[in-house]
């Protein structure tokens, strides 16, 4: 790992982008991993990446951290790919590509003599979760596919595990402390309550449930898809040792905006997550909470984020009108109605 740079006070989420350009890029990837190629930017919403077709036609993407990102916790989700290459090396998800010197990451130095770490990794090609059609087969699928991830990752530790992160559903109380960026009142009173819930009543129930490392952001930007099946998981920059069932909790959250019929959507992804690993009664019981909370989360970190970064709107903010209208549908709805669902996509009965 690259030693630690001065101590950065800005938090990742509020600190802005490396703004390196394109040729920049090409020169990077050439000199410090050799491979040189072309490369176009990607979208990214707090680190810089690049995605790169070297002169033999093989793809990477160049990643480019956050300035504001702990040197412990990019190590922390460098050794978790490194650890999956190792456990189950056909999981599709990115492999690293060594430096020159055969390291996992590197240094380099933008204007004003700041360090960024940078990393190479394979290129996964395929749609992306959010522009395909959710069949059955493949909310099945995305499900199977958190299990399987989470699988990979059960054994592995590292002492920056825990690290500060808002999208970290134990975390909670952190985002509960921005909702008054939220700007319609009536909004801000439901996420408000719904947060108030979860660290009340929900998180204490969390502790004593089964814990490990999670992806923890198996979401429709993450999720590389060709027709019904999964074929990638990518972005590891929410990775937080947490409970297992909070994995669960994002793609169902996400997938479960904008359909028909949400409870026949969570019940698909909850089967194919149960097929790999069966999930307990206390598990399948929170769920509800769990995505309500994730959806809560999601219009509260936005409306947060964007007064910040305002020239980055579009992104922030995309879907968050959406996610207001789940919120409010869920919050209409029974829990033991979506807990029922569940336990019947689990074949449990009550």
């Amino acid at each position: 790992m690259p030693s630690a740079p001065e101590p950065q006070t800005t938090s990742v989420l509020e600190a802005k982008a490396p703004a390196f350009s394109i040729a920049e890029a090409e020169e990077f990837a050439k000199r410090l991993f050799g491979v040189g190629g072309s490369a176009r930017a990607l979208v990214s919403e707090r680190d810089q990446n690049f995605h790169l077709r070297s002169d033999e036609s093989r793809e990477y993407v160049l990643k480019i951290a956050n300035p504001a990102e702990d040197p412990a916790v990019l190590d922390f989700q460098t050794q978790a790919l490194l650890h999956i290459a190792r456990v189950n090396p056909e999981l599709p998800v990115p492999h690293l590509v060594a430096t020159a010197e055969g390291a996992a990451s590197c240094w380099v130095e933008g204007a004003g003599g700041t360090r960024f770490i940078t990393r190479l990794l394979s290129y996964l090609p395929g749609g992306l979760l959010n522009d395909a059609e959710p069949t059955r087969e493949l909310l099945r699928d995305v499900g199977a596919s958190a299990a399987k991830l989470g699988q990979a990752l059960r054994g592995y530790f590292h002492p920056a595990a825990r690290p500060e992160l808002l999208w970290d559903i134990t975390q909670a109380a952190s985002v509960r402390e921005r909702t008054h960026h939220i700007e319609d009142p009536e909004v801000r009173g439901r996420v408000e309550g719904v947060l108030d819930r979860l660290v009340e009543q929900v998180l204490p129930i969390l502790e004593g449930m089964r814990a490990q490392v999670i992806h923890n952001d198996v979401s429709c930007l993450n999720t590389i898809v060709e027709g019904d099946r999964v074929v990638g998981v990518i972005d590891f920059g929410d990775l937080i040792h947490a409970p297992l069932i909070c994995d669960l909790a994002v793609p169902i959250s996400e997938l479960i905006v904008g359909v028909d019929d949400p409870f026949d959507v969570a019940m698909e992804i909850t089967a194919g997550y149960d097929a790999v690993e069966s999930l307990t009664a206390e598990e399948i019981a929170v769920i509800f909470d769990l995505v309500t909370a994730r959806t809560a989360m999601t219009i509260a970190i936005a409306s947060w984020r964007v007064c910040d970064h305002p020239e980055n709107r579009d992104y922030i903010m995309a879907g968050i009108g959406e996610n207001k209208k789940m919120l409010v549908w869920l919050l209409d709805q029974k829990s033991e109605k979506f807990h029922e669902c569940l336990r019947k996509a689990c074949d449990l009965r009550a």
